[in-house]
């Protein structure tokens, strides 16, 4: 599987798709599948359907949580593509919709579709599968749409992805699939290839210095309710307060989701992390996904050399077996383009291997990031940054790096 990328690209639609176009046509193997990440305010069905006029292939995608990059750098507000391809490549994709009301049936009909699609195509290669999947974040709960891709594909299947964003808005994501920008909906691409692939997670938050803890008291699926009986939204909103980590002039909604709760776990200093994406009028904050009643949870910090030093761990760990990279894919948390500025930047070099010349990548910033793979908890994470990356020759499925 070989990977390009172009951007970050300023510029308009037209543009666009004549470089895509360009580039498609000087690079040496069989495109079969482009990604693109699209700030939440542009024109989104123009750039996806000059995108699949250049390409000629499927085309998916998300609006990003504030920025996107590849190997050259950065965007808030530009493109960021990726094109895959290979000849031993097989690509299916299809979208989930009505998401919202049932994630299993969604899901299910999805892959269905894929299948009936791969079929009607000819025989499959029988090469093994990854699935990447890119969700409408206001339009899921992220514990039950990896839990329902779990059930629905067989266990050794890697997945990984994340959630939409909306620019820190908190109004609205949208998803990709063709020339269509969708709402209410995951697009599910399914990719089979030969290439072993790594992926691994890391965040490099820890509980707040000082910070309290609080037990759920009443939660249902993603929607918390109240923390030590009382309305969660005032207890959370006094926390912040009380550990001086409100910010002056922006919104109680977007400091939670810089400072989102951890609930520990079973495995050592280990936290589950869920961010917040609304606030109800009752008091109720509707996190990314799911937690449960009786868990004890915390305010979550991060300082910007912790978040760079996991980026570099991960990096290492994901990049440092494979001999010589073909390309990789970061989902990132926008929480962490949030906290780090000016010095983001210094999260997108230190994402590139330490041992070799740069490789194409291609990243995103999102509200949740989908990792699972074998020896994996969780699959579901946030303020993390999720990592998948494969080597330039057919080595076989193996291990994850972590």
């Amino acid at each position: 599987m070989k990977m390009m990328t172009l951007g970050p690209f300023e510029g308009n639609a037209w543009l666009l798709g004549r470089k895509v176009e360009r580039t498609v046509a000087e690079w040496k193997e069989p495109a079969r599948l482009a990604i693109v990440a699209l700030p939440s305010g542009a024109r989104h069905e123009e750039y996806l359907a000059a995108v699949e006029d250049a390409t000629g292939v499927p085309v998916v995608g998300a609006t990003t949580g504030g920025a996107s990059f590849t190997e050259r750098g950065f965007t808030k507000s530009g493109v960021a593509c990726a094109i895959l391809g290979g000849a031993n490549v097989e690509v299916g994709c299809a979208a989930a919709r009505e998401l919202r009301a049932d994630h299993g049936k969604s899901v299910r009909a999805a892959l269905s579709e894929i299948d009936e699609a791969t079929s009607s195509g000819g025989p499959r290669s029988g090469a093994p599968n990854s699935i990447l999947v890119l969700a409408d974040a206001f339009a899921c709960d992220g514990d039950e749409l990896v839990a329902a891709l779990r059930q629905s594909v067989p266990p050794h299947t890697r997945v990984f992805g994340g959630t939409a964003g909306d620019g820190w808005t908190f109004e609205g994501a949208r998803v990709f699939l063709g020339r269509k920008a969708l709402t209410d909906a995951a697009i599910i691409v399914r990719l089979s290839h030969r290439h072993r692939v790594n992926i691994d997670v890391l965040h490099g938050f820890r509980a707040a210095e000082g910070g309290r803890d609080f037990t759920i008291t009443d939660i249902e699926r993603n929607v918390l309710k109240t923390l030590d009986g009382q309305p969660a939204a005032r207890v959370y909103e006094e926390e912040l307060s009380r550990l001086g980590l409100r910010s002056s002039g922006e919104g109680l909604l977007q400091t939670m989701a810089k400072h989102a709760l951890g609930a520990k776990t079973p495995f050592g200093e280990a936290l589950k992390i869920r961010s917040p994406l609304a606030i109800r009028g009752d008091g109720a904050v509707v996190l990314t996904g799911g937690l449960a009643r009786g868990q004890v949870v915390r305010v979550v910090n991060a300082a910007s050399d912790s978040l760079l030093q996991a980026a570099k761990s991960l990096a290492t760990k994901v990049l440092g077996p494979l001999p010589a990279v073909s390309g990789s894919l970061v989902f990132d948390c926008a929480s962490r383009l949030r906290l780090l500025g000016d010095r983001y930047r210094e999260e997108v070099r230190a994402l590139q291997s330490p041992n070799s010349p740069s490789h194409p990548t291609f990243g995103m910033a999102c509200y949740g990031q989908i990792a699972k793979f074998g020896g994996s908890v969780e699959g579901f994470h946030n303020t993390s940054a999720v990592m998948v990356a494969w080597g330039e020759s057919d080595q076989g499925t193996g291990p994850a790096s972590g």
